[in-house]
C-alpha cells in the first residue's frame, strides 16, 4: 500500500495526544489528576470566598493558582509542543511517500529515504484523524489518516495490528 501525505502541525499535536494517551494506566493517571487537581481548585476557590483571615486567603489563592497553571500546561503545553516539532522538523514540511508492506515500511521525501521493518517498532497508536508508530517509547512517527482511503485505513490498521500488536 501506497500513501502520500503533508504533516502538519495539528498532525503532531494529535501524534502526542495519541503517543500520551497509549496506555491505559496513564490515561487513568491523567483523569485522576485533572479530578485532583479540579478539585483543589474548586475548593481552593470556595474558601476564597469564605475566608476571614489574611493567612487562609493567601493559601486558597496560591492553590487557585497552582490549579490554573497546572490546567494551562496541561492544555496548552502539548500544542507548543507540537507546533515546535512541526518548526524544527525539515522533513515534516515536505510531501512524505508512505509505501507499507507485510515487512515494514519504506518512508522517502525530499530529504532521504528510509526502509525500516515492523520488528523495529515498539507500539501503534491512534487518533480520530492521525496513527503514531513508536520506534522507542518516547519517540513516534505521526501519519494522517487523511492520506489513506477508507479501505487502506483498514489494511493498514490491520498491518499494525499483525505486526507491532501493541496498540
Amino acid at each position: 500500500m501506497q500513501v502520500t501525505y503533508q504533516l502538519n502541525a495539528e498532525d503532531y499535536y494529535q501524534g502526542l495526544l495519541a503517543w500520551r494517551s497509549r496506555n491505559a494506566w496513564l490515561r487513568w493517571f491523567l483523569r485522576i489528576a485533572y479530578f485532583v487537581v479540579g478539585s483543589a481548585f474548586l475548593i481552593s476557590l470556595a474558601d476564597v470566598l469564605f475566608a476571614r483571615n489574611a493567612a487562609r486567603l493567601q493559601t486558597s489563592l496560591s492553590g487557585i493558582a497552582f490549579a490554573a497553571i497546572w490546567f494551562a500546561i496541561m492544555w496548552f503545553g502539548p500544542r507548543f509542543s507540537a507546533r515546535r516539532q512541526f518548526r524544527n522538523s525539515p522533513t515534516a514540511q515536505s510531501p512524505i511517500m508512505l509505501n507499507a508492506t507485510e515487512t515494514g515500511f519504506e518512508i522517502r521525501s525530499a530529504h532521504g529515504e528510509s526502509r525500516v521493518l515492523w520488528t523495529a517498532f515498539v507500539a501503534w497508536s491512534e487518533r480520530k484523524s492521525v496513527f503514531v508508530i513508536l520506534p522507542q517509547p518516547r519517540i513516534y512517527y505521526p501519519i494522517p489518516k487523511r492520506a489513506f482511503t477508507d479501505e487502506q485505513l483498514s489494511e493498514f490498521r490491520e498491518l499494525l495490528r499483525n505486526n507491532i500488536g501493541k496498540k
